[in-house]
């Protein structure tokens, strides 16, 4: 593993980017928010993830490009939520919404590496924060490990609270599997059968509807970009796709590291496999970006990040990101590449 300065921080904090690989890809992760800085496919000899040049970049520009986000990821309706019977009122940062956990996210944090745990193929990282610094019931503790395994990247969260809390925790990494242009020529293919429909402010419903003569029927695959132009009146609220899922294996895909296949995409030359265990997932077609990233211009629909997760604004809903003071818990995210 090479280790080096990835910059410094507004505060003055050094950080820094963790090289692995093997013979199929080079990973580069940083301390800085455990992000996952660039996926460079060997064979091919491109980046396949959008990625940003220093730490400064992370800090200061605004698409969470392969942070870990939480302790909440996603949506947190009216930035406020009922616990024991008070109500906590957050910053809104989202319109009126809290969003990935505002200035408490901790893909915005400096991580410690678990160096006796680090090798050529594995970065281990740790954070914690607490209650006071992100508004959340009790503090929180995460550890980070990457992992490559022949041509996977494994993202293995495990975390505890020292309280009944909740955690909703996912990667943000976006894909292009062409390393250029937007999402032409990308098919996604998922198993799902069902999304949750909106509410006001992107807030989903409490029950999740059939995909069936919707926008969101990728059972069979779609080309993304075709997908947008042909939806484009439909989604014109959100300019793409910002909508969850709920986890559905996809059919003649193998599950990799216990845990199973629920997305693919598709490029020219390589085809990205997506697993998790999580029971819902994110897809955002990059539609508000417009920054400068690595080699180029990322504009909109540069890249998608498919994020599981539990549902948006669950605390509010079902209750499934529930935590058990001191109890440990692990989410595990699965991304392998496979030419064609």
């Amino acid at each position: 593993m090479k280790v080096e300065s990835f910059g410094h921080l507004q505060t003055g904090q050094e950080a820094h980017v963790y090289t692995i690989e093997n013979e199929v890809l080079r990973v580069q992760i940083s301390n800085y928010g455990a992000t996952i800085v660039a996926v460079y496919d060997k064979v091919l000899q491109r980046h396949l993830a959008l990625g940003y040049d220093s730490a400064q970049d992370y800090e200061t520009k605004h698409g969470q490009l392969g942070a870990t986000v939480g302790r909440v990821a996603n949506r947190i309706a009216n930035a406020a939520y009922t616990w024991n019977g008070t109500v906590h009122q957050l910053t809104a940062n989202n319109g009126p919404n809290l969003l990935h956990s505002g200035k408490g996210n901790i893909g915005h944090r400096l991580w410690d590496a678990v160096e006796e745990n680090c090798s050529d193929t594995v970065v281990h990282l740790s954070h914690s924060i607490t209650s006071e610094e992100d508004g959340f019931p009790g503090d929180f503790y995460v550890e980070a490990v990457f992992r490559l395994v022949e041509q996977t990247l494994v993202v293995t969260y495990v975390y505890t609270t020292s309280e009944d809390s909740f955690v909703n925790l996912t990667n943000h990494v976006y894909f292009n599997l062409h390393g250029e242009g937007d999402l032409s020529n990308h098919v996604l293919e998922l198993g799902a059968h069902q999304y949750m429909p909106f509410g006001d402010h992107q807030i989903p419903q409490l029950e999740p509807a059939s995909v069936d003569g919707t926008p969101f029927d990728f059972r069979n695959g779609m080309d993304l970009q075709k997908a947008l132009d042909y939806y484009a009146d439909a989604l014109s609220q959100y300019k793409g796709y910002d909508h969850d899922f709920v986890t559905t294996p996809v059919e003649g895909s193998k599950t990799v590291d216990s845990v199973v296949p629920f997305a693919v995409l598709q490029g020219k030359d390589v085809t990205a496999v997506f697993h998790t265990d999580a029971p819902h997932f994110q897809v955002y077609t990059g539609n508000w970006l417009d920054e400068d990233g690595r080699e180029r211009h990322y504009g909109s629909h540069a890249g998608i990040a498919i994020e599981p997760q539990f549902v948006p604004n669950d605390i509010n809903m079902n209750g499934e990101s529930k935590t058990k003071a001191d109890t440990v818990y692990e989410r595990t995210i699965a991304y392998s590449f496979y030419h064609r």
